[in-house]
Parts: C-alpha cells; structure tokens; sequence
C-alpha cells in the first residue's frame, strides 16, 4: 500500500473514530441522560399522584377527626337519640361531603350507627364487609390507645375500594376517656381520579388490584410491583408510564396507581442530534478531503520520488548509495543519512559474519561438550528457572529435549524437600560457600513417570550478561546406591550363613547323642509313665532343633540353580498336590489364576521349595478357619509375575520390614529362616519377592522374575 494510500486511510479512519466517538457520546450519554431525565419527571409525577390521592385521605381524616371530637357525638355513643340522628345523619350529609361510609361502634365493638351511601343511584347500600352489628376488637380500624391516635387507609369491599379514616370518639376538649370510634369512607371513583387530575394536571389513572379490565403491559407492571419493587418506569415510542402500589389497611396491596406522560424532550432532543449528526459527518467529509490533498502535496509526492530513487537498490544483491537529491529540504537530508547508514551497514556486516563464525564454532563446541557429558548438567537463573539442559539430564528425567527449559527446577524434586531445597538455594545465592550445594550432597529427583532417582548434585554460580546464572551438575547415584546396598546386605548374609553352618556342624553330633539316649530311655520298661511323657517330650524339642540345624544348614548353601523351561502355572499346581500330602488342607481352598503357557527359565526343585515355604506361611496365617488362597500368574513384555493372596491375620505395618531377615519370625514354633532362605533363592534368579499385608485382611506375596531369565510366549 503506498504512502498516499495509507494517508487517505488514516484520515477515513480518524474522522471515523471521531464521528462514531461523537455518534456514541450522543447516543449514550445524551440521550442517555435525556431518558434519566424521563425517568425521573415519571418518578415526580407519581409521587406527585401519591400525594394527591394522599392528600384527599388526610382531607377524610381531619373531617373525621371533627365529628370524632364533638360532645354530641361522645353523647350520641351513650344515649344513640334521635335528634342527633335526624339533624346530623341524613342523606345529605353523605351526598354533601361525598361520604360512602359513616359508622359510630363504641368501645366494645358494637355498632351504634352505622349506614353506606351510593352516591351514584343516591339511595343507601349494604356493603358485605361492613354489614355486621358486632366487630372484633382487633379489628384495625378500631386500634385506638391514645385520644390523637388516626387509622387511615385503603380497603377493597364488594363495591369498590373505600378510602377509609378512623378516629376515637372523644369530648371537644380532648380530656376523657374514649367511647368508641368514627369510622368514614369514601369510594375511589370516576369522579374522585378526575378532581385529582384537575388538581395535580397529570394524566393519571387508579385501579384497583383486582381489576381484570387491565391491558396486559398494566398487568406486567402490577407484577413486577407485587414482587417487591416500590415503582415501576415503562417506556414506549411516545409515552412513559409510571406505576406504584398503594396498600390498604391490612398492608396488602390494594390499588394501582399509573401516571402517564408525553416523551416531548426525548423526541425533540432526538431530531436535534440527528440534524447534528448530519451537519457534524458533512463537515467531517470536507475537512478529510482538505488534509488529505495537503498531505499529499507536502509528504507523499515527494516520498514518491524518494521511493523511486532506492527502487533500483532494492532490485540489486548489493546495498549502493542513492544520487542526492537536488532540492535542500527534508528529503535531501533523508537521503544523505541513509547513504551514511548503508556504509555503516556495510561496515557492521563484515564485522558481523565474523562475529558469528566464531560464536557458531564456540557453540557448536560446547553444545558437543556438555552432550558428550555423562552427567546431568542444567543451567538455571536466582528464581530458579531452567534455561539449558543437556543430553544426559534430558535423558537421566525422562522429558522430551525441549521441554524443561522455562520450568522451574523445583520440578524435577520430591514435593516434601521443595521447601528445603528452596531454602538452600537461596543460601547459596547469598553465601554459595555456606550451602551444601557448593560441596555436593545427596538429594532425591522425580523423574517425569512420577519415579524416584537419587542425586548427587553439585551447584556453581556464574555471572551472564549480569544476571547470575547457576550451573547444576547431577548424577544419578540410584545404582550405585543399590549396589552398595546389596553388597553389604550380601556380605552380611554370607557372615551369618557361615556362623549358622559352623554352629549347626558344632551341633549336630550332641544331638545325635542326646535324641539316641532318649530313644534309649524310652524303650526301657522300667520308665514310669510321668517320665515317658517328659521323654517324649525332649525327643521333640530335639527334632525342633535337628529341623533348625538343617535349616541353617540350607541357608548356608551357595545355591547354583540348574533352570529349565517350565511352565510356572505346572509347577505351582505339582506343588500344591506334593503338599496337600503332607499337610491338612481340609479347612483351605486353593485357587490357581494364570495360563499354563506362560514358561520360564527357573530351577523347578528351588522354586518348588519357595512355593511351598509361602504356602505352609499362608496356611499358618489363616490360623484353622476357613482360608482362602489364591496363586495368580501374570506375565508383562519383559517380565513374570507370581502371586499369592491369602484371607489370613495379616502383619502389622512395623513388621513387615523385618520378615526376610535370618531368624526372625512371627509363629511361636518358627525358627525365621523359611522367608529368608525364599529371599535367597529368588536373588540366586536374578529375581526380587516382595510382601504386602494388612491386619486381620490378609498378606500378598509378590515374585517378579527379571526379564533375562525368561522366553517370550
């Protein structure tokens, strides 16, 4: 886009943002405040009807109030004479003071006069609400403590709506006590709404709540009022109506009072913004035309020709210098300053190219470097973020290569040292030869899959572009740790089987000895039976120790498995039929889960041993009720898993830690060597056993055999 084309844009676009901007505040503001404006003469209005309507229910209540304070009326409540009745309560005094309703009840609720007035037909009426000769003393309209005391309102009857006003009968002088009640009424009529609109000159209109002549926007406002709204503003293209609510004298709503006015300001003010607007975009149009041609005379021609004399360099490889041109303004010195940027370019280019030759063969160097590096090497910044990492950390973490930098290092910790290792950082950025990090010290990593690895790590700080960067060096020490671990296990099994097998060689022969001279003993007839038992009860404890001396004997041995293809699922049901042999079974069910193809590498006489040494423990555990056993065989791509669940008394949590250790043992006839001598066995199979168990649920036996001992099936 040229530059004239971009310069028509720019004025269209302002003279745009200033016509919708002035459109907007018009239309927003103006007439927004404009429509308030309304609202507000609506919401005067009706407060204007509410006082009329008020101001006629004061005016009953003060005529009221006059007849209640006059001593023929206190007497006329004692003695209800004639007189008072011929000269005072006729049918002008209703039609003179447009009364609907006149009532005299004394102090008990008793009706001493009481009639209602159409003023229409002009002939007296029932109406249902005021028809009876005894009223409650809670009635509202009867609630009189004080002699100044007023009740006024508004009440719904079978005729109308009656605005009612209630005063106590008392003497002219105010003093004494209170006889009973005047009550009058007037009806809310045609007549009575068309005074109060000559009074107030509003166009107002009063229904009662109950009227089912009301148009259906009438109907809309008197719900919305009855949902809690004190007032309610409707608009229209000509009119706005105002309505409210009036309660009667039980709180309830009774009347619907609506205000109606002619929307004279807001359509003038709408025709006088339209006519601005007009007037406003006619002017926008010439002004835009105007700055448009000086533009183009002052900055876009001679841009033009500036353009058209660097078009040749651009269609060039190489930058050259431009002819100055002739005139001395602003484009001659344009032009002089870009013939001196383009030899700074040329300058600044050479130098760079150089620059970079170096900076890639220094980079290509050390990225070499740090991927040849058989530890984890990340670079990280004071908050600590990651911003490199190479090969070996990528690898050694399991993430994809480009997704740590940018993460925080704290992600490749154990969530429960987080708040320590932040601690040390920040030690170390304050102090790094304080910190243990300056040394290196041991520290568990997390690993993407979620496992566990232990660390060497080792912190140096250095200072890039004068931000401290922190350069961490990690080495995954799990293995040799494992190793370490495993060689001074083994070391310490090997100790204990060489101490059991010497001791068990010291042993046998004196108890070869002692088991014949029981044997001896007891094949004497002169033994007594008292003796006989205890005879026979050392031959046994003998036959214990024989069976922990071969025991020990067999922990001692240096096993060399011989294995053979066998299928696992076989072997465990062979073993269970040699050991059902041996041993009652009557109260346990054995269930076999896995398939028969599935084979493996194993010496099947070690195995066998192993199986039936867990079987006799799971058996032991079920503790003669009803046990449940279940072996399951399962296999992955590279390895073989052997269960065995049981429904047993389970082991506590502390102990489970202790059952593979030599001569440790839960069963009080045990000797603590069966899951040690298991554990042997499993390792002389380059395999792993593990127990899980909970108390009074049951224990699971876990062997897993390692992928270089079996054939894939």
């Amino acid at each position: 886009m040229t530059v004239r084309k971009k310069t028509a844009l720019i004025v269209f676009v302002v003279i745009s943002l200033f016509l919708s901007f002035n459109l907007l505040m018009d239309y927003f503001y103006v007439l927004g405040s404009l429509e308030d404006l309304e609202i507000d003469e609506g919401e005067k209005s009706l407060k204007r009807a509410v006082l009329a309507i008020d101001r006629d229910l004061e005016h009953l209540s003060l005529f009221c109030y006059d007849w209640a304070e006059w001593d023929d009326s206190y007497r006329f409540i004692e003695d209800r004479n004639e007189a008072f009745i011929n000269s005072n309560l006729s049918e002008n005094t209703f039609l003179h003071n447009h009364l609907a309703l006149l009532f005299f009840i004394n102090k008990s609720g008793q009706v001493v006069w009481g009639r209602c007035y159409n003023e229409e037909l002009e002939e007296f009426i029932s109406i249902a609400e005021f028809s009876g000769q005894k009223w409650s003393t809670a009635h509202p309209l009867l609630q009189h403590s004080r002699n100044d005391s007023v009740v006024k309102g508004y009440m719904q009857t079978s005729t109308g709506v009656l605005m009612l006003a209630s005063r106590p009968i008392i003497p002219t002088s105010a003093y004494g006590d209170i006889r009973g009640t005047l009550i009058m009424g007037r009806l809310i009529c045609d007549r009575c709404i068309e005074l109060m609109r000559e009074r107030t000159q509003l166009d107002m209109e009063i229904w009662s709540m109950s009227d089912e002549t009301l148009l259906s926007f009438d109907c809309h406002a008197k719900d919305q009022l009855q949902a809690g709204t004190a007032t309610h503003i409707v608009r229209n293209q000509d009119w706005i109506f105002g309505y409210t609510v009036l309660d009667d004298i039980y709180s309830r709503p009774v009347l619907l009072l609506r205000t109606k006015a002619w929307r004279t300001i807001y359509k003038r003010s709408r025709d006088g913004i339209l006519v601005e607007m007009l007037c406003t975009l006619l002017s926008a149009i010439i002004v835009g035309f105007l700055i448009s041609y000086l533009l183009y005379r002052s900055v876009s021609r001679p841009l033009a020709c500036f353009v058209k004399l660097i078009s040749g360099i651009g269609a060039s490889e190489d930058m050259q210098q431009i002819d100055i041109h002739p005139e001395n303004d602003e484009i001659a010195c344009l032009q002089r300053e870009f013939n001196q940027m383009v030899q700074r370019l040329h300058d600044d280019a050479r130098k760079r190219e150089s620059v970079e030759v170096d900076l890639r063969v220094s980079e290509a160097r050390l990225s070499a470097v740090l991927d040849a590096a058989p530890d984890g090497i990340l670079t990280i910044d004071a908050a600590g973020m990651i911003k490199t990492v190479n090969l070996a950390a990528v690898e050694m973490f399991g993430y994809e290569a480009g997704y740590l930098p940018g993460k925080s290092i704290f992600l490749l910790s154990a969530s429960q040292r987080r708040t320590l290792l932040k601690e040390e950082i920040k030690k170390f950025h304050k102090d790094p030869e304080s910190s243990v990090f300056s040394l290196g010290v041991e520290v568990s990593g997390v690993r993407q899959d979620g496992s566990h690895i232990l660390l060497h790590c080792k912190i140096g700080r250095v200072e890039i572009e004068g931000a401290d960067r922190f350069i961490c060096i990690v080495r995954d020490v799990s293995g040799l740790k494992e190793i370490h671990e495993k060689l001074m296990r083994t070391k310490h099994l090997a100790s204990i089987g060489e101490m059991g097998a010497s001791i068990a060689h010291e042993i046998r022969n004196p108890l070869a000895g002692i088991s014949g001279a029981v044997q001896a003993l007891t094949e004497m007839s002169s033994v007594e039976h008292s003796e006989y038992e205890i005879l026979i009860e050392i031959n046994r404890l003998t036959g214990c120790i024989e069976e922990t001396v071969c025991q020990m004997l067999e922990y001692a041995k240096d096993w060399q498995p011989e294995p053979r293809l066998t299928s696992i699922v076989d072997l465990i049901n062979e073993t269970i039929s040699v050991y059902s042999r041996q041993a009652d079974l009557q109260n346990t069910t054995i269930n076999v889960k896995g398939s028969a193809e599935i084979r493996a590498l194993v010496d099947p006489e070690l195995i066998s041993q192993v199986l039936v040494n867990l079987m006799a423990n799971a058996v032991a555990a079920c503790g003669g009720r009803h046990g449940v056993l279940l072996w399951s065989v399962e296999k992955s791509l590279r390895e073989v898993y052997i269960t065995l669940q049981d429904n047993g008394s389970g082991i506590d949590g502390d102990l489970q830690k202790s059952v593979f250790k030599p001569f440790y043992t839960t069963r009080e006839n045990g000797n603590g060597l069966g899951l040690a001598i298991c554990q042997k066995i499993i390792e002389r199979h380059n395999g792993n056993i593990a127990l899980e168990s909970e108390v009074n649920v049951g224990t699971k036996v876990t062997i897993v055999l390692p992928k270089s001992k079996f054939l894939k099936t």
